[in-house]
């Protein structure tokens, strides 16, 4: 499978997402283990990516999705 091709600009969307949802979450979920923070971060970028990949491109849409991936 191909992977798509972002621009610069939609990487650096993804990338401040993916770290302002991080630094959210940290301010309001224990994380009782390392590996249960990467499971946590892995899950928000992946989310990201997807609605990315979706044509999602809205930065306020893209934060909903990516605080709202612990939920699941």
């Amino acid at each position: 499978m191909d992977s798509p091709d972002y621009d610069a600009e939609t990487v650096a969307l993804m990338g401040r997402v993916c770290d302002d949802a991080w630094q959210e979450l940290q301010t309001k979920v224990f994380f009782p283990s390392l590996n249960d923070a990467r499971d946590v971060r892995h899950l928000i970028a992946l989310r990201v990516v997807t609605a990315v990949s979706d044509g999602e491109r809205n930065p306020e849409r893209l934060m909903s999705i990516a605080l709202n991936a612990i939920d699941t």
